[in-house]
C-alpha cells in the first residue's frame, strides 16, 4: 500500500478511500469487537431519586411557598395587620347592630326549617285553613315565660327570612317581566327595590308610631313588625305573575282574594299583641275600641300596598 506522505509527479496524493469490503487493520477490529460484545448497561434511578426531566418524588410547591412566607417577615407582619383590620372592624359592626338589635334576637328570627316555611307559605295562600292562632312560649328552667318560641319549633311565630327571600323575588320577578316586555334597564331593580323598601319603612313608622300613642308595650317587638310587614311580598308576587298574561278579570280577582287573605292574615297574627285576652278577662280597657280600630286599618291598607307594589313599567 502506497505511502500517505509520498508524492507522485511533485503532487501529492491524498489517502486512497476505504470501501465497505475494504481491508481493515487489527487494531480497529479489536475495537470495533468489543464495543458489539460489550451490552448496553441501563442504570435504574436510585429510590428518592428522581429521572431526567421529572419532578423530584418529594416535590410540593406549596409547601415551598408556604415555607418562603413563613420565613418572611414583612408577609407576617402583613397578615397580623390585616387580621388585626378585621377583627376591629367586626366589633365595630357588631357594636353599631347591636345598638338597634341584638345579634342573638336576630338569630331568632332565621331559625326556621323547611317545614316551617312550607307551613308558612300555605298560611300566607291559605290563612282561612289555620286553626290555632296563639304563639307558644317558651320557658326557662324554673318554669317562668322567657319569650316565644323560634319559628322553627312554632309556625304561628313570624321570622325574618321569608320576608327577606320575598323581597329578593319580587325585585327578581319584576325585573324578568320588564325584560321580557323588552323595557329593561338597570336602574328599574334599583327603583323597584327601594320602592318596596320604602313600603315597608313607612308601615313599619306608622305602626310604632300607633303602639305608641295606644300604649302597647313589648307585646309586640320591633323585629315582629318588620317580619309581618315583610310578608306580603309572598301574596305580591303571585299578583305580579298574573298580570301580563292572565285576563284582566283574573288579575283583579286574585287582587283582591290576595288582598283579602293578607289582611285576615295580619289581623289574626297581631291580635295576640294589640288585643291580648287578659284584657278582656279584666274588663274592657280604655284603649280596647282604639287598637281594634288601629288593627282594622292596618289590614285595610294591604290593599294599598299590594296595588303599589303590582305597577311597574310596561
Amino acid at each position: 500500500m502506497a505511502q500517505f506522505n509520498t508524492q507522485m509527479n511533485g503532487q501529492p496524493q491524498n489517502p486512497p478511500m476505504r470501501g465497505a469490503f475494504s481491508p481493515i487493520d487489527q487494531q480497529q477490529q479489536f475495537a470495533y469487537g468489543n464495543y458489539a460484545q460489550q451490552p448496553q448497561q441501563y442504570q435504574a434511578p436510585q429510590p428518592g431519586q428522581a429521572q431526567p426531566g421529572q419532578a423530584p418524588p418529594n416535590y410540593d410547591p406549596y409547601n415551598m411557598f408556604a415555607q418562603g412566607f413563613q420565613n418572611n417577615q414583612a408577609a407576617q407582619l402583613g397578615m397580623q395587620f390585616a387580621g388585626s383590620a378585621m377583627n376591629a372592624m367586626q366589633e365595630n359592626v357588631q357594636q353599631n347592630v347591636g345598638r338597634y338589635v341584638s345579634m342573638h334576637q336576630l338569630k331568632h328570627y332565621f331559625d326556621v326549617s323547611n317545614i316551617y316555611v312550607l307551613s308558612k307559605l300555605q298560611i300566607l295562600v291559605f290563612p282561612w285553613l289555620q286553626k290555632s292562632w296563639n304563639r307558644q312560649a317558651q320557658r326557662d328552667q324554673s318554669g317562668q315565660v322567657a319569650g316565644f318560641k323560634s319559628p322553627r319549633e312554632d309556625t304561628n311565630s313570624p321570622d325574618l327570612y321569608i320576608p327577606v327571600m320575598g323581597l329578593v323575588s319580587y325585585v327578581i320577578t319584576i325585573g324578568l317581566i320588564i325584560g321580557r316586555l323588552g323595557v329593561f334597564h338597570p336602574e328599574d331593580l334599583g327603583f323597584t327595590a327601594s320602592s318596596a323598601l320604602g313600603i315597608i319603612v313607612f308601615e313599619v313608622l306608622l305602626v310604632k308610631t300607633f303602639c305608641y300613642l295606644l300604649s302597647v308595650g313589648s307585646e309586640l317587638q320591633f323585629l315582629d313588625i318588620v317580619a309581618y310587614s315583610g310578608y306580603k311580598f309572598v301574596t305580591t308576587i303571585l299578583v305580579v305573575l298574573l298580570k301580563p298574561w292572565a285576563p284582566w278579570w283574573l288579575t283583579w280577582a286574585s287582587f283582591f282574594y290576595f288582598g283579602f287573605a293578607l289582611a285576615f292574615f295580619m289581623i289574626r297574627s297581631m291580635r295576640h299583641a294589640l288585643i291580648p285576652e287578659s284584657s278582656a278577662v279584666m274588663g274592657v280597657s280604655v284603649h280596647r275600641k282604639r287598637r281594634i280600630h288601629f288593627l282594622f286599618i292596618i289590614a285595610m291598607m294591604q290593599f294599598l300596598y299590594i296595588w303599589i307594589l303590582i305597577q311597574y313599567k310596561s
